[in-house]
């Protein structure tokens, strides 16, 4: 009887243990499965629905470390949509070992992907500045990939950066006018060197100092900017008025009123489909925005907009009411309805009318100069650019400020006509 029990109890504990096995081999195996399976997640960086590619991205980089070296490799890919989207994801993930690659994709044939690996290095930030600053040094470097090096340390405004900016700004010319408008981006930090330049010996070290004091905005340089109102340049006093009128621009609350609501987006291909839609509500509701354009109305530009939105100036000064805001809104509204959008995002601010005429052959040189423009917060009524045209923003105050050059020059010519 004894060993009978015996039996028993050995069975039952040889059945336990036997279902431990069972449902501990299917935990191991399904943890397994719900790794990551990192080439995979590679290959769908160029899949054609883009919600695919943005989960994607999303799953290598929770992924993290494991996935770096894999996305570093096919920074050589062949393909342009896996070259944007991996170098999108290392920017993501801010690992130091994607530094390098990703510098050398600045100067990528296919300016999304050049745009993605300016992006990558902005968000990997403070690590990247020592390697970036050593190219900008380069006297024999590449100038295009300098140029890409400004955007991309503009981008992460570090002060380590503002000294060899300006050593250069005061060596090479072909660079002034790029250091100028990127210089103008680095912030406070910027403020005081700048203003000594506004003694340098060289008329476009001056000119540039005026143009980046002007779009840093600080009160600091007002009493700099207006003693260079009597330089012996006549370049020089034109960008120091303008410099000081975009100071006190600042100051001013421009925004009237936002509508909608704003889309954020994870990787640069929603942008661009975002873009495209905007672009079509922009262009369907031409014909209804005319009763509303200077000198009929107030509006003096629309367009959609780099911050993902259609922006609308009115002319400072103007009296409009907020029936008027909402009819114009409502254009937009119901154009978005119908392609499909709803609340489409768009704000309302004043803008004062364009620059003096005497400015405009300087400006007009800068845009040969530089690839990128001088700034840009909205595209004209009159810009006719196709949402893959435009490239990655670098953020700029609101629509009140006076250096945007399109909306300016575009808004002249409205005017003249």
């Amino acid at each position: 009887m004894e060993i009978e029990k015996l039996k028993i109890h050995l069975i039952f504990f040889s059945l336990i243990i036997l279902q431990l096995s069972i449902f501990s081999g299917f935990n191991v195996a399904s943890a397994a499965s719900d790794e990551p399976d990192i080439k995979t997640l590679i290959e769908d960086l160029n899949a054609q629905d883009v919600n695919v590619k943005a989960a994607s991205v999303k799953a290598l980089v929770e992924a993290g470390e494991p996935a770096v070296e894999p996305l570093i490799k096919v920074l050589n890919s062949k393909d342009p949509e896996i070259r944007e989207n991996a170098a999108i994801t290392l920017g993501k993930i801010k690992d130091e070992r994607a530094i390098d690659p990703l510098i050398k994709l600045l100067t990528d044939e296919e300016w999304e992907v050049e745009s993605a690996a300016t992006s990558a290095l902005v968000e990997i930030g403070e690590p990247a500045v020592e390697p970036l600053v050593f190219i900008l040094q380069d006297k024999n470097g590449d100038v295009f990939l300098r140029m890409k090096v400004i955007a991309v340390l503009a981008g992460i405004k570090d002060e380590r950066a503002i000294q060899p900016m300006i050593r250069v700004l005061k060596e090479e010319p072909e660079l002034q006018a790029d250091l100028g408008y990127r210089l103008g981006l680095m912030g406070e930090p910027a403020v005081e060197p700048l203003i000594q330049l506004l003694d340098d010996d060289d008329p476009e070290v001056r000119v540039r100092a005026a143009e980046a004091l002007g779009r840093i905005g600080d009160g600091r340089a007002i009493g700099a900017l207006t003693d260079a109102l009597n330089d012996k340049d006549e370049t020089v006093r034109v960008f120091a008025k303008m410099g000081l009128e975009s100071i006190e621009a600042q100051k001013k609350n421009t925004l009237i009123a936002t509508y909608g609501k704003e889309r954020e987006f994870y990787i640069e291909d929603q942008r661009r489909e975002w873009y495209n839609q905007l672009n079509t509500i922009y262009t369907l509701a031409r014909d209804s925005m005319e009763a509303y354009m200077y000198p009929q109305g107030p509006v003096i530009s629309y367009g959609w907009s780099i911050e993902n939105r259609i922006g609308v100036g009115i002319l400072e000064g103007s009296e409009v009411n907020n029936s008027t805001i909402s009819d114009i809104y409502n254009i937009f509204d119901q154009t978005g309805k119908g392609i499909g959008v709803d609340d489409v995002p768009v704000i309302f601010s004043y803008i004062e009318f364009p620059v003096d005429e005497e400015i405009l052959p300087k400006l007009a040189e800068d845009i040969e100069k530089t690839e990128e423009p001088v700034e840009a917060e909205e595209t004209n009524k009159t810009d006719e650019r196709s949402a893959e045209d435009v490239r990655e923003p670098v953020r700029i105050p609101g629509l009140g400020i006076r250096v945007v050059l399109g909306v300016l020059i575009s808004a002249l010519i409205i005017n003249r006509y």
